[in-house]
């Protein structure tokens, strides 16, 4: 008698090695084509460089290090990357697309002139994405501002700015930054000796007192449209007032401008830095100390102190004291002591006052 089984197992033997000679043959056909695109296939027969005026084309493929006939499927693109941004200096970023079946782009960014730092008698050319570009050049290039009070630390060609002072370099490039990004124009020189009191000069007829690094967005977009407004032959100062605005200072009238000591002011935030700085038009200014004061027409004389006072057309008296007060118009009286008060009209008497309002009594 007949085993039928054994039958059935001979048909599914023969089934299962027929399934197993394909699986093995399509790996077979694999490893062809795998080799294939490897050795013989994908050859570099077109290289194409873009962006690039400060370079031959040449030069970007034999530094980057393709050649035709390379594999396009084994080409490292990361490696000529780097390749170009470690030799080249003025290549300021590159991407390389791979384009099947023959085909490689290099693209590359160019670096952007952006500053001249001023330091030990020779001048560096610094990049708007904060590299040297070149270094102990004997004069300025031109047509870009030349920073000074800069401690440069980073002197080759190739590194990224840093500076003896931790916060400048942040500074300086989030500085030409804004400045390019408002179309800030004929920019002359940057004065960052003090970085609470940094000085820009523009067309080489107008000092802008920038003051701080603190909201450097917002204060040259504030000077931008008080530039804009003034006639193209203004000369003389800019200076940034906070809330109460900017003041224009005319060159006849500059030798009035108090002259700011801010040495102290050096704070370890580059974001926040502060400035005890002071700021006037047509103000007289006495033995008075004033820290963060505002002030237009005012009269200040001997001995008195205001802490972040704001007033228009006020008279001072000796010996006082006003803390936080707002006076329009007002005439204070001696050895009155004024604590948040605010007043309109009023005439002060020899009584201290605290923390009172009124409206054109008299005390």
């Amino acid at each position: 008698m007949k085993d039928k089984n054994k039958g059935k197992r001979r048909i599914i033997s023969i089934k299962g090695n027929v399934k197993a000679y394909y699986a093995l043959a399509a790996v077979i056909a694999v490893l062809i084509v795998m080799i294939l695109c490897l050795t013989l296939l994908f050859r570099i027969n077109n290289i194409k460089v873009e962006g690039v005026t400060l370079y031959r084309e040449d030069q970007i493929i034999s530094v980057g290090g393709v050649e035709k006939q390379m594999n396009l499927v084994r080409t490292d693109t990361s490696k000529i990357v780097d390749r170009l941004l470690d030799n080249l200096v003025y290549i300021d970023d590159v991407k390389v697309t791979k384009k099947y079946p023959s085909t490689v782009v290099i693209s590359c960014t160019e670096a952007v002139k952006a500053a001249d730092i001023e330091y030990k008698d020779a001048y560096y050319v610094l990049s708007s994405s904060g590299r040297i570009l070149e270094a102990k050049n004997p004069k300025p290039t031109g047509d870009i501002p030349v920073v000074s009070g800069f401690d440069l630390k980073s002197l080759k060609p190739g590194e990224e700015l840093a500076s003896e002072d931790g916060f400048k370099a942040d500074i300086l490039i989030e500085l030409l930054s804004e400045l390019s990004e408002q179309n800030y124009e004929n920019i002359i020189s940057i004065d960052m000796t003090t970085r609470a009191n940094i000085v820009i000069n523009y067309d080489d007829r107008i000092e802008i007192k920038l003051g701080s690094s603190a909201d450097i967005e917002y204060k040259l977009s504030y000077f931008k449209a008080v530039i804009d407004s003034l006639t193209s032959d203004y000369e003389g100062t800019l200076i940034y007032n906070g809330s109460a605005g900017v003041s224009a200072i005319p060159k006849d009238k500059e030798t009035e401008i108090p002259v700011v000591d801010d040495s102290s002011s050096q704070a370890d935030d580059s974001s926040a830095v502060s400035a005890d700085a002071q700021w006037t038009e047509d103000n007289r200014w006495g033995d008075d100390t004033w820290n963060n004061g505002y002030n237009d027409g005012n009269a200040g004389d001997g001995d008195n102190t205001a802490d972040n006072g704001y007033g228009d057309g006020n008279a001072w008296g000796e010996d006082n004291t006003a803390d936080n007060g707002y006076g329009d118009g007002n005439a204070w009286g001696g050895d009155n002591a004024a604590e948040n008060g605010y007043n309109d009209g009023n005439t002060w008497d020899n009584n201290g006052y605290d923390a009172g309002y009124t409206d054109n009594y008299g005390w």
